[in-house]
């Protein structure tokens, strides 16, 4: 099981702050026993310099003339001893051998557990050893060790304190996360409805996120809806030629008539040619089209009369008239049968929605409307599945083929469908 941010946030935090430490006492230990030894040399090399020039001066001789020497050591102040004798040294101190020359030697007593410092040195042909006795120091070691261990404190308690803010911010910021994803983990697979901003939520991230997954929701219930509606309209579309199909099928059974063969003969063809594209618009719809599908070529007028002509049986009952007007030869970019069955949706709709008055098909350099009188956008002709269905289609079309589509109610009655391409001189949208 994955730790929970709450979780992370602490081990994170412990881990830093145990690095702080670590650090912090490496750094001070380092340094306290640099600055011992730098005390230690800088003394002894003092002490070596002084002892020198006594010597040279006669106020310590060697050979043993004054009562300080016959002991074999001169002391200069009860830190600080100058043994003369190498022979008669203090036991702790070791073997004078092992003491090197010119560097400082530590040396513990292992009974007071006080600390030396030695240091061999050649004076006048002879053997001396300083010695300094490094209790001073080690007592304001001491102290700066307690001074230390004070801050240490301190430091631990800002860190528990930090913490403790640490895993309040984290919770406050975490907490809504975890009931986002409760109420996506106890949610209806089936259910599209928006999710609720948590409360408590003071972030703008989490708001973004619930923003996002409403707006996924929203295109995914959209994305349904409109799947549904296209196969509503599919199986409208197919309905018309399937029942032209059977009837004329139906038909040739019951005839012999050359000619009325022939002509059922020519409707199942029509029918057949009228599914198939439809059948191949719609799969064509499903994926990228190719730049032969895209390649500009020049509307003749003849097509459009050609696509009214087929819908013009939606007229067979109402008094309208049909009229197309060429102010000049469109140019589209896409296949005949999309482009088919886009402008025959909107003419079938403008027919089956318009009981009398005008129908006005008007063709420019770089758009086509569809202008009727007809009972308007706001209302629905009994018996007809509406604007709804096959407008969904045309949409789709547009889309894919980088046009434009809109639909408007004009001053009068009726509505305008328009559809517009770029100019190669205008950028597309």
């Amino acid at each position: 099981m994955k730790p929970s941010a709450k979780q992370l946030t602490f081990v994170y935090f412990s881990f830093v702050a145990f690095s702080i430490i670590a650090i912090h006492a490496s750094v001070f230990y380092s340094t306290a026993e640099n600055i011992e030894l730098l005390y230690a040399e800088n003394r002894l090399t003092k002490i070596k310099e002084f002892v020198n020039d006594a010597v040279v001066s006669g106020d310590i001789q060697p050979s043993g003339k004054v009562d300080v020497q016959t002991q074999g050591k001169a002391s200069f102040d009860p830190f600080i001893q100058v043994y003369f004798d190498l022979a008669n040294l203090p036991a702790e101190f070791g073997h004078p051998e092992q003491i090197p020359v010119g560097q400082a030697y530590e040396a513990i007593n292992e009974e007071t557990g006080k600390t030396f410092f030695l240091r061999r040195e050649k004076l006048d042909d002879q053997d001396v050893l300083i010695a300094l006795d490094n209790s001073f120091y080690e007592l304001t070691e001491e102290q700066l060790l307690s001074e230390h261990f004070f801050q240490v404190v301190v430091s631990l308690l800002l860190g528990i304190a930090s913490l403790f803010v640490v895993l309040r911010i984290s919770d406050r910021l975490t907490l809504p996360i975890s009931k986002l994803t409760a109420e996506l983990s106890t949610r209806p697979a089936e259910s599209l409805s928006l999710i609720p901003i948590p409360e408590g939520t003071s972030t703008r991230e989490v708001s973004q996120l619930v923003e996002s997954f409403n707006d996924c929701l929203m295109q995914i219930k959209a994305l349904m809806d409109r799947e549904r509606s296209f196969n509503r309209y599919a199986s409208h579309e197919l309905r018309t030629p399937l029942m032209v199909m059977k009837g004329a099928i139906t038909l040739l059974g019951e005839s012999k008539d050359e000619k009325f063969i022939e002509k059922q003969r020519i409707r199942l063809e029509r029918a057949t040619e009228e599914m198939n594209e439809f059948v191949q618009t719609l799969l064509g719809l499903t994926k990228t089209p190719s730049m032969d599908d895209c390649i500009p070529r020049r509307l003749t007028k003849q097509e459009v009369v050609d696509i009214v002509e087929s819908h013009r049986y939606l007229l067979a009952s109402a008094d309208v008239e049909c009229e197309v007007v060429l102010n000049s030869l469109p140019e589209i970019g896409m296949p005949n049968s999309a482009f088919r069955i886009l402008l025959g949706n909107l003419i079938k709709n403008a027919f089956a929605h318009t009981e009398s008055g005008r129908v006005i098909i008007t063709l420019d350099r770089n758009n086509i409307s569809i202008t009727d009188t007809g009972i308007g956008l706001g209302n629905k002709r009994e018996g007809y599945e509406g604007y709804g269905l096959g407008l969904l289609l045309v949409k789709d079309i547009c889309r894919q083929f980088g046009c434009e589509f809109s639909l408007k109610e004009n001053d009068g009655p009726g509505c305008t469908a328009n559809i517009h391409w770029a100019l190669r001189s205008e950028p597309r949208s």
